[in-house]
C-alpha cells in the first residue's frame, strides 16, 4: 500500500506489585461487585471512566473523546485538524471550553491561529493510555482555563505489560501500523517507546493523502526511596488534503457529487512536539509532592475556503491560517491526608504557570499559492494559577470538599498590519467551588455542586474589550445521584445549569469575534451501565440541554448549533475464550440553525461495530463503521457563501458528508 511503511517501537514490563493492582481493578469492574460509588470513588467521572475503557473500543484518539458520556466529535477538514467538541449545551469549536490534558500538558492552545483553545490529540497513541478520568462543570479547583463545560485527563502507561506489533488495513486505501518496544526493564529504572503511522484517501472524490507519524517516549527511574522522575517525550506530524464544507444547495441540484469539493486543494500540514519532566516526592505516608516542567512546539498550516468566491469572484476566497507557536509551562502540587478528630481531611494545593508565545496569520491564497497577507501578528500570553482545596469526610457519610482558585492572565498583543490593536492588558478571575457529597451506603450516593469558572477567550479581546470580556464569569451547578442495583447496573443522574457573562464566537474566515452575549444553559445528564450477563453489557447515555440567549427576546433566543439531545450507547460482548464483540450507536438531536430556530439542522443516528478474537499471544478484530450507510453530515453549519455562476451570495448548509459504510481489519502480536 502506497505511503505505507513499517515503524519499530517500545514497553516496558510492570513490577509484580503494579501488574496485581491492574488486575485486581479490571476484574472489580467488569462485575462491578468492587465499584463503590461514594464520594471518596466519584470525584468527577471517574466511575464511568473506568468502566467505559475496559468496555467500548477504542481505535483513535478521537474514540477516546467518545467515551464521555455526551460529549460528540465532528471532523470538518480531512482528518488532520483537531475536532469540533459538543458537550453540555456548548458548541466549543475545537475547544473554546473543554479542557483536554495527558501527563498533565494542557492540550488546549490560547490564541490559536483558527480558533480559541484548539485542541489537537492527534498527537495521542491510544494503545499508550494508562488512565483517563473526564469532569463535567467548572468544578474542580486544579482547573482553570478551558475547563467551563469539562475536562478529560488521560495518562500514558507507567508500566506497560507487554510489547507488541499492529497492523491494520481497510477501505479507502487506509492502513495503519503501531507498536511497543521495552528499552530499558530493571529494577529501578525503565523506558519504551511506541509510535504509528497512519495513511488514507478517505471517502472523498479528491484522495486526501493523509499522513500522520506519532510517537511517545517514556523514561521512569526511582532516584531513591523517596523521589520518582519521569521523562516523557511525544509528538506528530502530519499532511493532508480536505474537501472542506460544502453547500448543501450544489449537492441537491446534482452540480456537485455528495463527496465532491468546490476548492480541492483545502487541507493542512501539523507538527506538535512534547517534553516533559515530572518528579513526584512522597514527603511521608500522608504527603506527597508532584512538580512538573513541560514544553511544547506547535507548527499549523491550514488552507480553507469557507465562502468559495463571495469576496473575490476571480481567485476565490481560499485562506491560509498558520502559526509557530512554543509553549513552556510548570506546575508543583501538594497533597496531604490528615485527620480532623474521627473524620478524614485532604488537602490539595497547587501553583503552576504557563506562557504562550505564538507568531500567527491568515494570508488569502489561490491553490495554496499566496495572493496577499490579510492578518499577521504576535502574541504572548501568560496565565498563572494558584488553588486549594479542602475535602472533609465525616464518618456519618457526609462529605464536604471547599476549593478556590486564583487565576491572573497576562495578555500582550502586536499586530504587524493594525498598529492600534495592539497593546497589553491583564485579567484576574477568582473562582470558588464547592461540593457536598451523602453516602446512604456503599451502594448510594447524592452529591451537589456549585462553582464559578469562566469562558477563555483570545488576546485580541482581552486587548480591545479588557478584562471582563478577557474572561466572562461563568457559575454552575449540579445535583445528582450516582447507585448500583446489586451487582448488575450502575445509574448516574445529573440536573445541571450554567451562565456566562459573555461567549465570543471566532469567525474563522476573516479573523473577526462575535459576542453571543449572556447565555444560560440547563439540562440533564443519565447513564445507565448494566451487566446482563456475565459476557455481556449494556450502556446508554441520555443527554438533554436548553441552551439560551439570555438578552434576547423569546423564541429569538436559541443558540445555534449548541447539541439539545443526544445519546450514545450499546451493547458489548466480552467472553473468556477471547472472543469480544460491541455494538454501538450514537444520536445528535436536530439543533437551531439561527437565533429563532426556524431553521434547523438534521439529525443522524450512526451505528458501529467492533469483534476481535485472541488466542496466545495473537489478536484478530474487525470493525464496520455506519453499519445502515446512512446519508449524514458529521459536520454542519449555516452561513452565507457564493459560488461561481451565482449572481449574489446565499445563506445555505454548508457540511461535512460523514463517512459511509467502511471496514477495518487489524492484527496484534504481542511478545
Amino acid at each position: 500500500m502506497k505511503h505505507f511503511y513499517t515503524v519499530a517501537l517500545s514497553c516496558l514490563s510492570l513490577t509484580a506489585w503494579a501488574q496485581q493492582t491492574t488486575d485486581t481493578t479490571r476484574k472489580k469492574i467488569f462485575n462491578l461487585k468492587g465499584v463503590d460509588v461514594s464520594a471518596n470513588a466519584d470525584k468527577g467521572g471517574h466511575l464511568l471512566s473506568k468502566i467505559d475503557l475496559q468496555l467500548l473500543p477504542v481505535k483513535s484518539a478521537q474514540d477516546l473523546l467518545r467515551t464521555v458520556p455526551g460529549l460528540f466529535i465532528a471532523q470538518h477538514a480531512g482528518g488532520g485538524k483537531a475536532e469540533q467538541i459538543l458537550v453540555r449545551g456548548i458548541d466549543n469549536d475545537h475547544g473554546t471550553d473543554f479542557g483536554i490534558f495527558v501527563d498533565g500538558i494542557p492540550v488546549n492552545l490560547p490564541n490559536h491561529a483558527h480558533g480559541q483553545g484548539y485542541a489537537d490529540m492527534h498527537f495521542l497513541i491510544p494503545e499508550a493510555i494508562g488512565n483517563a478520568a473526564y469532569y463535567k462543570g467548572p468544578y474542580e479547583a486544579s482547573q482553570g482555563d478551558f475547563t467551563n463545560a469539562g475536562a478529560a485527563v488521560y495518562s500514558t502507561l507507567f508500566k506497560p505489560t507487554s510489547q507488541f506489533v499492529k497492523v491494520e488495513a481497510g477501505s479507502f486505501n487506509s492502513a495503519r501500523v503501531a507498536g511497543l518496544v521495552n528499552v530499558v526493564n530493571q529494577e529501578k529504572q525503565n523506558a519504551y517507546v511506541i509510535a504509528d503511522y497512519t495513511y488514507t484517501d478517505s471517502y472523498f472524490d479528491n484522495p486526501q493523502y493523509f499522513n500522520r507519524f506519532n510517537f511517545l517516549a517514556r523514561y521512569n527511574v526511582a532516584i531513591n526511596t523517596k523521589n520518582t522522575l519521569s521523562i516523557i517525550g511525544s509528538g506528530f506530524t502530519s499532511s493532508w488534503h480536505a474537501s472542506g464544507q460544502v453547500p448543501q444547495r450544489a449537492i441537491t441540484n446534482g452540480s456537485l457529487p455528495r463527496f465532491g469539493a468546490i476548492d480541492p486543494s483545502e487541507g493542512g500540514k501539523t507538527t506538535r512536539i512534547n517534553a516533559n519532566l515530572m518528579l513526584e516526592t512522597h514527603i511521608s505516608g500522608r504527603s506527597t509532592m508532584k512538580q512538573q516542567v513541560y514544553y511544547v512546539r506547535n507548527n499549523f498550516d491550514l488552507w480553507s475556503n469557507f465562502t468559495f468566491y463571495k469576496n473575490d469572484p476571480v481567485n476565490g476566497d481560499e485562506i491560509k491560517q498558520w502559526e509557530r507557536r512554543n509553549m513552556a509551562g510548570y506546575k508543583n502540587t501538594f497533597s496531604h491526608t490528615g485527620k480532623w478528630g474521627n473524620a478524614t481531611l485532604l488537602t490539595e494545593a497547587g501553583i503552576g504557570a504557563r506562557i504562550d508565545f505564538v507568531n500567527l496569520g491568515r494570508d488569502h491564497v489561490r491553490e495554496r499559492m499566496f495572493l496577499s497577507n490579510e492578518d499577521s501578528s504576535r502574541a504572548i500570553v501568560g496565565n498563572y494559577s494558584a488553588y486549594i482545596s479542602e475535602t472533609l469526610r465525616l464518618t456519618n457519610g457526609l462529605s464536604f470538599s471547599l476549593g478556590l482558585r486564583d487565576d491572573f492572565f497576562t495578555f500582550d498583543l502586536h499586530d504587524y498590519l493594525i498598529k492600534n490593536t495592539s497593546g497589553n492588558k491583564t485579567a484576574n478571575r477568582l473562582s470558588p467551588k464547592f461540593s457536598a457529597y451523602y453516602d446512604v451506603s456503599p451502594s448510594w450516593t447524592f452529591f451537589a455542586k456549585t462553582a464559578t469558572g469562566f469562558h477563555s477567550n483570545y488576546a485580541n479581546v482581552a486587548v480591545q474589550h479588557g478584562q471582563s470580556a478577557a474572561v466572562p464569569r461563568s457559575y454552575g451547578a449540579d445535583v445528582g445521584t450516582n447507585f448500583k442495583l446489586g451487582n448488575k447496573a450502575l445509574v448516574t443522574a445529573t440536573i445541571w445549569w450554567l451562565q456566562c457573562d459573555a461567549e465570543y464566537k471566532f469567525i474563522a474566515d476573516d479573523g473577526s469575534f462575535e459576542n453571543l452575549g449572556r447565555t444560560t444553559r440547563t439540562g440533564v445528564d443519565a447513564a445507565l451501565r448494566y451487566h446482563m450477563a456475565d459476557p455481556l453489557w449494556a450502556d446508554v447515555n441520555l443527554n438533554f440541554a436548553r441552551p439560551r440567549l439570555m438578552d434576547e427576546v423569546k423564541n429569538e433566543n436559541y443558540i445555534p448549533f449548541a447539541p439539545v439531545f443526544t445519546s450514545t450507547g450499546g451493547l458489548t460482548y466480552q467472553s473468556h475464550n477471547g472472543i469480544s464483540a460491541s455494538l454501538r450507536y450514537r444520536y445528535m438531536g436536530e439543533r437551531p440553525a439561527i437565533e429563532d430556530n426556524s431553521v434547523k439542522s438534521r439529525d443522524y443516528l450512526i451505528l458501529d461495530a467492533v469483534v476481535r478474537y485472541s488466542y496466545k499471544r495473537y489478536e484478530w478484530g474487525l470493525s464496520a463503521e455506519n453499519l445502515t450507510n446512512r446519508k449524514w453530515a458529521e459536520a454542519q453549519f449555516y452561513d452565507e457563501s457564493q459560488l461561481k455562476g451565482e449572481a449574489a451570495p446565499e445563506m445555505d448548509f454548508h457540511i461535512t458528508p460523514g463517512t459511509p459504510f467502511a471496514l477495518r481489519a487489524s492484527m496484534t502480536v504481542r511478545f
